[in-house]
């Protein structure tokens, strides 16, 4: 199939788009949610080459009366040719997932005939199952990044989704507001984006068993490095820990994870957990060292990127 599709005209910038469809694609591009996602132990796939799933400009043409239209017209478009970009991905990512959400980024290839087409990738959100091998009964994991089976979940972030895309929303108008000479960014449309990523969240993990109980045997606890020590809401995290990206201009480099999983909030969970579970197993990128509020504990077993301790 022909990369531009017969009749369909060629636009060769965003800003040639109606401008509904223009403020959205430059909108969800800000708030893909990508450190939340790796919270859920999700990642948008990254291509080796190209962009399986290529959306040329003059597929989103047309006449928008909002722009949640404009935004359906995105996934329509999507729907079409995601199955064929999925096979390719798969090639890479053998043992991915897909969920229905995307990273929406700018793109540019060419074809015979045609030249240069530009448009945007949609790079899907998936689930590579990061896993932990623990052969244990009784396990309630603390987080949501890690699959064991048979597990409890006990989700620590679900009570804030509403302050993270407030705080998305209210950093991102700052930074347009400073330095964009369009000021192209709608509240209105990064939160109906936000919200579709949580919706597809919950539906994806709704068979899992969650637990607000944080009571067991075994605890397993993933951990997110931060510099932030104090806990608080997370736009004055922001303000208190990462001045210089305010200082800097590097709006792009803020995570909410970092301002959540700050050393106060860690410090909270420890001491829930501490007497109520036999076993702690603590996980991160790198091997985690022993907090302060555990040191009374036993290292049991260790491994790359995680500790045992016990009593």
């Amino acid at each position: 199939m022909p990369i531009l599709r017969r009749g369909k005209e060629k636009i060769y910038h965003i800003d040639h788009l109606p401008e509904k469809m223009r403020v959205t694609l430059k909108t969800v591009m800000d708030v893909n949610l990508h450190d939340i996602a790796k919270y859920y132990g999700l990642k948008y796939l990254t291509p080796r080459v190209g962009e399986p799933i290529f959306i040329p400009y003059g597929e989103l043409n047309g006449k928008f009366n909002n722009y949640e239209d404009a935004f359906e017209k995105i996934y329509e478009a999507i729907e079409e040719i995601k199955e064929e970009g999925y096979e390719e991905y798969k090639q890479w990512y053998p043992n991915a997932v897909f969920l229905d959400h995307y990273r929406i980024v700018f793109y540019s290839t060419t074809e015979y005939g045609e030249g240069v087409i530009y448009g945007i990738g949609a790079e899907p959100l998936a689930d590579l199952k990061p896993s932990l091998d623990i052969n244990k009964d009784d396990v309630v994991v603390i987080g949501m990044s890690i699959r064991i089976p048979n597990a409890k979940y006990y989700d620590v972030i679900h009570n804030k989704r509403d302050e993270i895309i407030e705080a998305y929303n209210q950093i991102y108008s700052e930074f347009h507001a400073k330095y964009d000479k369009d000021k192209v960014y709608v509240v209105e449309v990064a939160t109906y984006y936000m919200k579709k990523f949580f919706d597809v969240i919950d539906d994806y993990f709704k068979t899992f068993n969650f637990t607000n109980n944080l009571k067991g045997k075994t605890a397993v606890i993933p951990l997110f490095s931060s510099p932030a020590k104090k806990d608080g809401k997370i736009i004055d995290i922001w303000r208190e820990y990462f001045k210089n990206y305010f200082e800097e201009g590097n709006y792009y480099k803020f995570e909410a994870l970092q301002a959540i999983y700050n050393e106060e909030f860690i410090n909270k969970i420890l001491s829930l957990v501490k007497d109520n579970f036999e076993e702690i197993v603590l996980v991160s990128e790198k091997k985690p060292r022993v907090p302060d509020l555990l040191k009374d504990l036993k290292i049991t077993k260790e491994g790359e990127n995680y500790l045992m301790l016990s009593r």
